[in-house]
């Protein structure tokens, strides 16, 4: 098990495409969280409704799509449960509430140096890019 952590260490990983894809997952369960729910609530009002027969048979891909996106987020809740206390709140305010709020605004909410919050955040991007699996691996030419 050790020597399988210390292989991830040393692969080489390319931190800003693997920063673009977790914020990109992020950002995908911030807007859930924000619309999901309101899509499950109007569904009984689309299937009382007769003129929506399209909506209708298209039902089985949006069942799935709503699984997928409501198993995503519970993944990424769990992931960040794991992170230390100061990156959860960092990557639950920054990424997750309803209206981001931006890192200049952050780092001075936290009591931080702006170079200690990019690092803290840096960190915790890297661990839920690990604990998620959306590394991105550079490919040697």
């Amino acid at each position: 098990m050790a020597e399988l952590i210390f292989n991830i260490e040393q692969e080489q990983i390319d931190r800003r495409a693997t920063r673009k894809r977790v914020e990109s997952v992020l950002e995908a369960v911030r807007m859930y969280r924000a619309m999901g729910y309101l899509r499950k609530e109007n569904e009984a009002i689309s299937n009382m409704n007769k003129l929506f027969q399209v909506s209708e048979q298209a039902a089985p891909y949006q069942v799935g799509s709503e699984q997928y996106l409501l198993g995503m987020c519970g993944e990424v809740e769990q992931a960040i449960s794991r992170l230390d206390e100061q990156e959860q709140e960092i990557i639950r305010e920054r990424y997750l509430k309803r209206d981001k709020t931006f890192d200049f605004l952050l780092f001075h909410e936290f009591h931080l140096s702006e170079r200690t919050y990019r690092r803290k955040k840096g960190r915790a991007i890297e661990k839920l890019a690990y604990m998620l699996r959306l590394e991105v691996k550079v490919l040697e030419g």
